[in-house]
């Protein structure tokens, strides 16, 4: 197992910010917004050799009306336990709070190796207040994270702490971003996944406000998870930390090779569906569409759903799987269903069986004449993957009727067979295909 260091903190200390600065990325919201992280995000650092779990958590002591503290607490004391080393995050600009000494009382009984980094520095160092030195620290660090301040020192330091390990890099089978509405289940489902409660479940909408990656093995096979953000009608999206959640979570389907839409057969398919949907179509990542809170329905209600969504235009092309994440059903399905799904993406189709599939096509509709002139299809070959592309040469293709495009999109559709893909289809006109 890789070790793991922790950042902890009250809350809006500027945990998020140095957790951005140590993996070099923007990968957690950053925000004024008190109490923004609620889940534990995690991610993986690397130098010279050895790796390190980095887990940003969500802040200590979050606002009286936060309904979520008791949640927020649990995942902190958690991260806790399971960390090698704990990074105790305050602010300067701040000062010492009660909050500190409180938490600082919990990080001591932990019995786990600690620095203290103090953010939030001005230039001169002198202007760090002695106060933090009552919290009993001998490691302290003064960082700021908004200008990039000594945060590679506060690196060099995290990774001596460790020797030189044999851990092998986790390298997934497949990135899995899984999406939809509010409320649907999303983290249920990735906490029965991994069978814990590292994500926050509420029946409120939008406690997820982060996309949250999560490593899960099965059968011999790594996959990343993406929990996200539920993705709300435009007009209920007012917070801009919102606004920018949504955008990350389509940032992170952008980055996956697999999309998990998870539908609540109590409510399915309505405009906000239809519109989620859309939208990772126009990605073009693999789709799987996965019905949660099964265990709700009788058996006949199972089939009427299962018919619906196999007629639907918008859902009828991708695989359908059952699951209860409340009560841990068809998981082993679902993990079928996706090995599945990842063997399709990689399939790479010849292009002599592709131009098989275009003549036959051309056999059984001749391509229809656009006033004088007749397009005329000479070859396909495939030029990308998720979204499978094929690309069709051949003579006055910009006059090729859209209909027929459609027909010999459903033909390849129908002859590969590979459920779950996005195909699409790309005209190159040239006199000369082979030039």
């Amino acid at each position: 197992m890789r070790k793991t260091v922790t950042l902890v903190g009250r809350t809006n200390v500027g945990k998020s910010s140095i957790f951005n600065r140590l993996i070099g990325s923007n990968k957690a919201i950053v925000s004024d917004y008190e109490g923004l992280t609620r889940d534990r995000k995690i991610s993986t650092i690397d130098k010279n050799g050895i790796s390190l779990d980095l887990i940003d958590t969500g802040g200590f002591f979050s606002s009286e009306d936060d309904q979520f503290e008791d949640f927020i607490l649990y995942q902190a004391h958690e991260a806790i336990n399971n960390s090698d080393l704990i990074i105790f995050v305050v602010d300067n600009k701040f000062g010492l709070s009660p909050y500190d000494n409180e938490i600082a009382s919990i990080l001591r009984k932990s019995g786990k190796e600690i620095i203290l980094a103090i953010n939030k520095i001005d230039v001169k160092k002198n202007d760090v207040t002695d106060d933090f030195t009552k919290l009993g620290f001998k490691d302290i660090f003064l960082v700021s994270a908004a200008h990039n301040r000594f945060i590679t020192e506060l690196r060099n330091e995290i990774f001596k702490r460790f020797s030189q390990n044999t851990d092998k890099k986790f390298e997934e089978e497949a990135k899995i971003t899984i999406i939809g509405k509010p409320n649907v289940g999303k983290s249920s489902t990735i906490n029965s996944l991994i069978n814990s409660e590292r994500l926050i479940v509420s029946d409120t909408p939008g406690t997820t406000v982060d996309s949250i990656d999560v490593e899960v093995s099965f059968r011999g096979k790594n996959y990343l998870f993406y929990d996200t953000a539920g993705v709300r009608k435009k007009s209920k999206v007012i917070e801009k930390e919102e606004k920018f959640s949504v955008i990350k979570s389509f940032d992170a389907l952008e980055k996956s090779d697999l999309c998990l839409f998870l539908l609540d057969p109590t409510d399915m398919l309505n405009d906000q569906d239809f519109t989620l949907l859309s939208k990772a179509k126009d990605i073009g990542r693999a789709i799987i569409i996965v019905v949660n809170k099964s265990d709700l329905l009788e058996p006949k209600q199972k089939k009427i759903t299962l018919k619906r969504l196999s007629e639907d235009p918008a859902t009828k092309e991708f695989p359908i799987v059952f699951i209860s994440a409340k009560e841990k059903i068809g998981m082993r399905n679902l993990f079928d269903q996706i090995f599945r799904t990842v063997r399709n993406i990689e399939e790479r189709v010849s292009t002599n069986k592709l131009n098989q599939i275009l003549r036959r096509a051309i056999e059984d509709k001749s391509v229809p004449f656009k006033g004088k002139f007749k397009p005329k299809l000479r070859y396909i070959h495939q030029g990308g993957k998720n979204p499978h592309t094929f690309i069709i040469h051949g003579n006055s293709l910009d006059r090729l009727e859209g209909s027929y495009k459609k027909y010999i999109l459903n033909k390849l559709t129908k002859e590969l067979a590979l459920p779950g893909l996005i195909l699409r289809l790309k005209f190159l006109s040239s006199n000369n295909p082979f030039k």
